[in-house]
C-alpha cells in the first residue's frame, strides 16, 4: 500500500513539475510584495493562486487515488477475514454467527494525505512530522499563508506582521 501511493504522489508531481515551477517563482514575487513596505501586487496574489488552485485539484485526485487503494485494501482484508471466518465454522473451530466489525485492523491514510500543500514544500509530503518543519518557511509557506489570509480577509492591502496566526515569520 506504501508503495502505491508512493507512486500515486511520484507521478503526480511529475505531471505537475512546470505548475510546482511556476508555484515556486511567483512564491517569491507575492511574499517580496506582501511582506515589504511595498505596495502588494493583486495580480502576483491572483496568478500564484490561480496556480496554488490547480495544484490543490490536482492534489485532491492523487488524495482521493490514494483513498482508493486504501478502501480496496480494506475490501480485501475483509475477504480474507470473512473465508477464515468461515473455514473455521467449518471445521468446528469457532460457533455462532460472525461478530460484526470482526477484522484485526484497518488500512488508513497517514496524516501527510490531509495537508495537500506540503507537495507544493520540497520534502515535506514525505517527512510528516520533521522537527523543526515550521522554523523557517520558504517563500511558498509563507506565499501560501499570505494567498489564504488575503483570501479569507478579502483584503488587497499588505500583510501585517500580527496577522500571522500559524507561527510564519514574516
Amino acid at each position: 500500500m506504501r508503495h502505491s501511493t508512493a507512486r500515486l504522489r511520484s507521478r503526480t508531481l511529475a505531471r505537475h513539475r512546470a505548475l510546482h515551477v511556476r508555484i515556486q517563482s511567483e512564491s517569491v514575487r507575492v511574499v517580496t510584495r506582501y511582506t515589504e513596505p511595498v505596495d502588494p501586487a493583486p495580480a502576483a496574489l491572483a496568478r500564484f493562486g490561480e496556480s496554488v488552485g490547480e495544484w490543490r485539484a490536482a492534489a485532491a485526485v492523487c488524495r482521493q487515488q490514494a483513498q482508493q487503494l486504501a478502501d480496496e485494501a480494506n475490501q480485501l482484508l475483509a475477504c480474507y477475514w470473512d473465508a477464515a471466518w468461515a473455514r473455521a465454522r467449518k471445521d468446528d473451530q469457532v460457533s455462532g454467527r460472525r461478530p460484526t466489525r470482526w477484522l484485526p485492523g484497518e488500512i488508513t491514510l497517514d496524516g501527510t494525505w490531509a495537508r495537500l500543500d506540503d507537495g507544493l514544500l520540497s520534502d515535506r509530503w514525505y517527512v510528516p512530522d520533521a522537527p523543526g518543519r515550521d522554523a523557517d518557511p520558504s517563500a511558498v509557506a509563507q506565499a501560501l499563508h499570505i494567498l489564504d489570509h488575503q483570501s479569507a480577509r478579502g483584503r488587497s492591502g499588505p500583510a501585517r506582521h500580527g496577522d500571522a496566526s500559524n507561527g510564519v515569520r514574516r
